[in-house]
């Protein structure tokens, strides 16, 4: 699926590059609407009692989008392996000469009153051609994030308010990736340009819920970010210049 639109300026940073946040927001709901297109969106997953969770995803930008470019937005499911199911994206520009944004992201789906994880042969069939395109934006699936041996350092302290929520009753995958960008930007306005970011969603952050921000630079201009609750791990983050 392609869409063409419009970096919108509460879209960007200082800088008026698209911010991973507002990418994370463009891309899920791409998803949501090809997943629909091809018979198991979110309305077809509620119908049997579950929905779609992202649980990994990784993300290069070649170039950032900036405010009022046109760009051409794209996302195809490529297959499910055991429990997941896997799908990637593009950000190019207008006539889709340049490549700015590439992705490859990891899905679940999971019982929506009891959260345990469903096989996606329940809701379609995996080896099914129709339904799944065989190329890579990135050819690698997202990897686990290694813990990082020393140097972890709590940041600070948030709590999941009303505007990080989202219908499903969780926090919303994006707001993940702008607590991570505030934990490391939290002594500059106008930020570095990221060339990369990798987050795992490891658990649910509910309404109300405090989490700890820890975070260390692994390696020159990359910034590891976790976020947890009570010493239980709710997100890891990779984030590159």
């Amino acid at each position: 699926m392609k869409q063409k639109r419009t970096i919108a300026c509460y879209e960007t940073d200082a800088k008026r590059n698209l911010k991973p946040y507002a990418f994370l927001n463009i891309v899920q709901e791409l998803a949501n609407q090809d997943a629909i297109h091809l018979g198991f969106g979110y309305e077809q997953l509620v119908e049997k009692g579950s929905i779609w969770v992202l649980s990994r995803i990784k993300v290069d930008y070649i170039r950032p989008p900036v405010w009022r470019e046109e760009i051409i937005a794209e996302t195809w499911h490529k297959g499910s392996e055991g429990i997941f199911s896997f799908r990637d994206f593009l950000i190019q520009s207008a006539d889709e000469k340049e490549l700015l944004i590439r992705a490859t992201s990891s899905w679940l789906i999971i019982d929506s009153k009891t959260r345990r994880i469903q096989r996606p042969q329940a809701f379609f069939d995996p080896s099914d051609e129709s339904i799944q395109i065989y190329r890579h934006a990135i050819e690698e699936p997202c990897d686990k994030i290694p813990i990082p041996e020393k140097g972890l350092h709590l940041a600070e302290t948030r709590n999941v308010r009303y505007s990080d929520m989202d219908m499903n009753l969780h926090m919303n995958s994006a707001k993940y990736v702008e607590w991570a960008m505030d934990c490391v930007n939290n002594k500059r306005p106008v930020p570095q340009t990221v060339s990369s970011f990798q987050i795992s969603f490891n658990a649910e952050a509910r309404f109300a819920q405090s989490i700890d921000l820890y975070t260390v630079e692994t390696v020159s201009g990359t910034q590891y970010v976790e976020g947890k609750r009570e010493g239980k791990s709710i997100f890891q983050a990779f984030i590159s210049r």
